[in-house]
């Protein structure tokens, strides 16, 4: 079912990680702008996390696999995260604010999608316990 609302939400993080992915720039180093396509980890990352989350859009009829590729892709999120605050750390760059909102709203997105899933499996296993 794709008029679910944690479909809405996982299209959203997949835009996200996209726009992420090729058109924010994510660090400014020696006033240059870097690009998720000029850092290949972080690029390799964000069309994971993406393409996560684009898979788990198409899987609904099977709740636990989706389930876990939502929970991967907000571990490649995460991971995101991290590598960003270690890049920053280590080199001393100046972290673009955009980046770090649409990283933000990819993860909180995801985290929605997670919850609504997570209902909807609740409320079938509660029906199947009624029969």
């Amino acid at each position: 079912m794709l008029q679910r609302i944690q479909s809405i939400y996982l299209a959203v993080a997949f835009i996200a990680m996209i726009l992420l992915s090729f058109r924010t720039p994510i660090y400014t180093l020696n006033d240059k702008l870097i690009m998720a396509q000029d850092d290949t980890k972080m690029l390799i990352l964000t069309l994971a996390s993406g393409l996560l989350a684009l898979i788990g859009l198409f899987i609904y009829r099977n709740r636990t696999l989706q389930m876990k590729f939502i929970r991967v892709a907000v571990i490649i999120n995460v991971v995101i995260g991290v590598r960003l605050f270690v890049v920053w750390n280590a080199f001393q760059v100046s972290l673009n604010t955009s980046c770090l909102l649409i990283l933000f709203l990819s993860t909180f997105a995801l985290i929605l999608a997670y919850r609504g899933v997570k209902k909807d499996d609740d409320l079938v296993r509660s029906v199947d316990r009624i029969r």
